[in-house]
């Protein structure tokens, strides 16, 4: 067979998987291999096909039709020249060699340019940081959309930097769908590392058609003869497959532990009566544990009826044997983690309110009790009913913590002043909670007016305090003397407000917490005070700094002082100059100094800019 022809095909294809596969309609250069593809077609039929597939490439049709069409010729291209060993195949845009039509995967164009794609390819290609940044924002932005990314995607499941790789398995590759599985088990070595791993993850996470026998046998193979890494990825892989279920039995009784959880999470998916009697027998035996964690992510409605009437019956059960009920609780509990069934939530509300019936929940220390009634709360929370509030709060009113999930429930389903007078009281009335559960309230008040990671917490705008929080909340943090509290609720028209900040404000100073002083700082720079009070309470935080002792330098201060309003700047200047001589740290004396130098500055630039200030 000559090679000509085929060799012209490849570059003209390799040409718009550069250029984008648009460029292909109407395309001269292709339209005239078209006829002497379509005569040689007389005495090959596979020439015959590729004349079709060009002629579906050049003529009129949608984007992702055409992107479709450039990877079928491609495909079938690299496998005629395969067959007549020529060393390029494969280099086609870089596309994985597949002889199997059926693995080309819908949904992909080739619409984007080939800068993005260079960037890409560059940083897939080389090493050293910020890399991760480029590849998320492309996955973001839809670049592995693009057919020619194709390839791209699944070099990066082989990235050494384990942030890259991992984006790989658990988002860009399965986003490409079932089809991806096909292209990923061509290539899977059997004995290989931690990519083919990935590569199994994958294939786990999209699945494989029940009719794709191919992709079938080769998972069979790996879960059979694999490295023992690529045994547990591939056993885990079968549960789709009705075909396997006598496999994944006696998997399930192996000596080794990794390749009985993968079995376990195969049966869980199989969910035949076979698999459910064997996963019922290892949540009752000594695999308990290790059946749990398989169970969590993929319980059938079925077998988890059967686990929460285990679960109920063992929370029933007498204690008067010298038992230790936490060790045959905790599998069924983190089994049922992510259950949803109307079972579990009669039987959640009936621990609120009938605690009494379930001796083995009141046998557990506070730690584990308060851990699986934690659990139940958390999933009454979900249920977002009036009726699920009063059953969380029967469960926070005898384990304090649990309050961090009812306050939630009653925002979501009162209004701010009806969540207030709910625990608070209304006038006259006391609280409903007790001290324990005040000191509670504290915490959750507080993580719910800051927002972000620890290092990097804000408080949340202004209008969304006001908004959510009933003004008597201020009053009541006050009283509780909590300054982030206070920082956080504050609002205008509190009278209460200003003496207790002027009060506080000498203790921040001198104690030099971060936490107080940025909280402090984010309250000045919100809309609460006018600007002769927000530039009091300012000079009054920098003042109070025990600047002689070891507090550190928090450069947000110095900013702020650089840029008082300029009418404010000699009265500023006078006060610095003041704190400076009684500052004996060098380098702190320094650093207040040229904030004063710069203030002149700008004091100077302002009179020169408007001389009727003189």
């Amino acid at each position: 067979m000559s090679l000509s022809i085929l060799e012209q095909l490849q570059s003209e294809l390799r040409r718009l998987y550069i250029a984008g596969s648009d460029l292909a309609a109407d395309d001269y250069r292709l339209k005239r291999l078209e006829p002497e593809l379509r005569e040689r077609g007389e005495r090959a039929p596979v020439f015959k096909r590729l004349a079709e597939g060009v002629a579906a490439l050049t003529g009129p049709a949608q984007p992702e039709e055409r992107a479709a069409a450039l990877q079928d010729v491609s495909l079938l291209l690299n496998s005629v020249l395969s067959t007549q060993g020529n060393t390029e195949v494969g280099n086609v845009g870089e596309a994985p060699v597949s002889a199997r039509a059926e693995s080309r995967l819908p949904g992909l164009v080739t619409d984007r340019s080939s800068r993005e794609l260079a960037e890409l390819r560059q940083t897939l290609s080389s090493s050293g940081s910020g890399r991760y940044e480029v590849v998320k924002s492309a996955y973001d932005n839809g670049l592995f959309r693009d057919l020619r990314s194709l390839p791209l995607a699944l070099r990066a499941l082989g990235d050494p930097y384990s942030e890259i790789s991992d984006l790989a398995a658990e988002r860009i590759l399965p986003d490409y769908g079932p089809g991806i599985a096909a292209l990923l088990l061509d290539g899977l070595d059997i004995q290989g590392g931690r990519e083919e791993e990935r590569k199994l993850q994958v294939v786990q996470r999209v699945g494989i058609g029940p009719d794709d026998r191919i992709s079938l046998e080769k998972l069979i193979r790996a879960a059979e003869e694999g490295a023992d890494k690529i045994r547990i990825s591939a056993i885990a892989c079968l549960g789709a497959d009705p075909s396997q279920e006598e496999k994944l039995l006696e998997w399930s009784r192996e000596k080794k532990k990794l390749v009985r959880k993968s079995a376990y999470e195969a049966l869980s998916i199989l969910d035949s009566e076979a698999a459910r009697e064997r996963l019922y027998e290892a949540m009752t035996g000594p695999d308990a544990p290790l059946a749990a964690e398989a169970l969590a992510g993929s319980l059938s409605p079925g077998l988890a009826e059967t686990l929460i009437w285990l679960f109920e019956e063992r929370l029933r059960k007498s204690t008067e044997d010298g038992s230790r009920p936490y060790d045959d609780l905790a599998p069924l509990l983190i089994a049922l983690g992510k259950a949803n069934h109307t079972a579990l939530e009669s039987l959640y509300t009936d621990i609120a309110l009938n605690p009494s019936a379930y001796p083995s929940l009141l046998a557990l220390g506070e730690r584990e009790r308060g851990w699986i009634l934690g659990y139940a709360a958390a999933y009454l929370q979900r249920l977002r009913t009036f009726e699920a509030l009063e059953s969380v709060e029967r469960l926070a009113f005898r384990h304090p913590l649990l309050l961090r999930n009812a306050i939630p429930m009653a925002r979501e389903l009162l209004s701010p002043s009806e969540v207030y007078e709910r625990y608070m009281g209304t006038n006259g009335e006391s609280s409903r909670l007790s001290s324990a559960l005040q000191s509670v309230l504290v915490l959750v008040l507080r993580n719910k007016l800051y927002a972000g990671n620890l290092q990097r917490e804000k408080r949340l705008p202004q209008a969304e305090i006001e908004a959510e929080w009933d003004p008597r909340w201020l009053d009541w943090a006050i009283e509780q003397d909590h300054v982030q509290l206070v920082t956080g609720l504050a609002r205008p028209g509190n009278d209460r407000l200003i003496p207790y900040l002027h009060q506080a404000v000498r203790r921040i100073g001198r104690v030099g917490s971060w936490d107080d002083i940025r909280y402090y700082l984010d309250m000045l720079e919100a809309d609460v005070f006018d600007e002769d009070t927000r530039y009091d309470l300012f000079m009054r935080l920098i003042e109070a700094r025990n600047w002689n002792g070891d507090p550190a330098m928090v450069f947000r201060e110095l900013d702020l002082l650089r840029r008082v309003p300029a009418e404010r700047i000699d009265e500023t200047i006078r006060r610095l100059e003041v704190l400076i001589e009684g500052i004996s740290i060098s380098y702190k004396k320094k650093t207040l100094q040229e904030v004063v130098d710069a203030l002149r500055a700008r004091r100077s630039v302002k009179r020169s800019e408007d001389p009727a200030d003189e």
